[in-house]
């Protein structure tokens, strides 16, 4: 990912946020709008199906796993997949510690895709290729990659499991690369947060050896040739989800007009992210179409939170962890309960986006009980509860303080309930008769007018602890 994860205290408030209190006033958001080059007829068929989709899941895993959080047996600090940064080691260093430690086992793709399609995910997005520079791929303009040192074109293997589930198919792939020797942004001088490169070799602005711009053109070559291998060869790829650009290393850094034009003629299907352009604010908290330009991507992605009024206007999706980083680390036990990731997925439903949930395989490419446990506790609740959740729309009333409320496209309004107030009654501004049932087993409720309200009688208990669904529609619609 593009930025380290704060640790999990300074989280606390925004998740308590999303969990409990009610979200600010909303409104129906204006449609996402077409770039210029694309009929709005055309780009609302290609983002049909992940505006439908509303999780998926992430899958962050290369050599950085089996570091686990450690370097030469020292705990350290930050997300694990950043390690190599962290630890401020030397590529060749670097691949001569964690090649051995990579042991993809038979069958550990088959294990992901099932595990995304329990946990009722409709797509999967993994790491092609993360800041580390090793491919999951047979790169044919690199032997850092997994064909050259395990003999697997894990991407392949990955792909296929996926489809074989029913589910769409995603790649991650980073724009940088620590370990090519041509990546021209060894000091970062530029970037908004000062990150050295491993190899931590300063550049002299006199140095007659050292040419950015050769190097930078070199280094847009790899990117792109290994961008083509990826769309080229695995069948129809659903989603390209880049990563990491910065003031000062963005846009056209990457060539990127040129990159997603390429992209696009292989791929005419796809659907990409806004990071190729990282100063326009991919996780501005407000969301605004002031700066979000469609010609720069389809869909923007906030970190580790869900925007308070979600990104009105605009396609987005959050991306979040399950403890506090991306990559696998045996350190990091600060879990977040089955029951916050069910409420941040209604909370990012309520307003309009989708939820892609990170798991951290281990280098064997093995999920953690933790993270496994906690995506089949949500598929458990979508698979009672998904009418609620797919194909939903953004809450059109006004917000309420026991919970959230997601729109189905056929009228139907779903009540999300996380609190029970106490005098057992939820009321809503809303017009004409209505009829109220549990979603999950369809047990009627008791509802009448109060001038304006509608009030609707909870029975006693909610009968599910992590949010209980109503299903609301108008009376002549019953």
């Amino acid at each position: 990912m593009f930025s380290m994860p704060s640790p999990r205290a300074a989280l606390a408030p925004v998740l308590i946020a999303l969990a409990v209190a009610a979200a600010p006033a909303a409104a129906v958001p204006p449609p996402a709008v077409a770039a210029p080059t694309e009929s709005q007829a055309a780009f609302d068929a290609r983002m049909h199906w992940w505006r439908e989709a509303r999780f998926g899941m992430f899958v962050h895993w290369g050599l950085y796993s089996g570091a686990a959080g450690r370097w030469n047996g020292v705990p350290v600090k930050g997300s694990a997949e950043w390690i190599q940064r962290n630890a401020h080691v030397p590529a060749d260093e670097y691949a001569r510690q964690m090649l051995p430690l990579f042991k993809p086992q038979p069958g550990f793709a088959r294990e992901w895709a099932r595990l995304a399609k329990r946990a009722g995910a409709r797509y999967l997005v993994f790491t092609s290729k993360h800041h580390e520079g090793y491919a999951l791929h047979d790169s044919a303009v690199s032997r850092f990659d997994a064909k050259d040192t395990v003999d697997r074109d894990l991407v392949r293997e990955i792909v296929d499991a996926a489809r074989a589930e029913g589910l769409k198919v995603g790649l991650y792939h980073s724009v940088i690369d620590w370990h090519h020797p041509a990546y021209p942004y060894r000091d970062f001088a530029r970037l908004e947060q000062p990150l050295p490169h491993p190899l931590e070799k300063a550049v002299p602005a006199d140095d007659p050896d050292y040419d950015r711009r050769a190097n930078l053109k070199a280094y847009q070559d790899f990117l792109q040739a290994q961008v083509r291998e990826l769309v080229d060869r695995y069948g129809p790829i659903d989603v390209l989800w880049w990563d990491y650009s910065n003031p000062g290393a963005e846009g056209e850094t990457w060539r990127a007009t040129e990159l997603m034009a390429m992209v696009r003629k292989a791929q005419p299907g796809i659907v990409m992210n806004n990071r190729l352009y990282r100063s326009l604010g991919y996780d501005d908290p407000q969301g605004s179409l002031r700066w979000f330009d469609r010609a720069h991507g389809d869909f923007t992605t906030p970190e580790q939170a869900v925007p308070a009024q979600g990104v009105p206007g605009v396609d987005w999706e959050a991306c979040l962890t399950m403890n506090g980083t991306w990559g696998y680390s045996a350190l990091d036990h600060d879990w977040k309960s089955s029951r916050e990731l069910i409420r941040t997925l209604v909370d990012t439903a309520s307003k309009g986006g989708n939820l892609l949930l990170n798991i951290g395989p281990r280098a064997d490419g093995s999920v953690p009980e933790e993270s496994a446990a906690r995506m089949r506790a949500i598929g458990d609740w979508l698979r009672r509860n998904g009418d609620a959740i797919y194909a939903s729309r953004a809450n059109p009333l006004q917000p309420v303080d026991w919970g959230r409320i997601t729109a189905g496209a056929d009228g139907r309004l779903f009540l999300h309930v996380f609190d029970r107030p106490a005098d057992g009654e939820l009321r809503l501004r809303i017009a004409g008769a209505q009829y109220a049932r549990l979603l999950d087993g369809g047990a009627v409720l008791d509802t009448r007018r109060d001038g304006n309200e509608l009030v609707i009688v909870l029975p006693p208990r909610l009968p599910d602890a992590d949010a209980t669904v109503i299903e609301l529609r108008a009376q002549a619609n019953r």
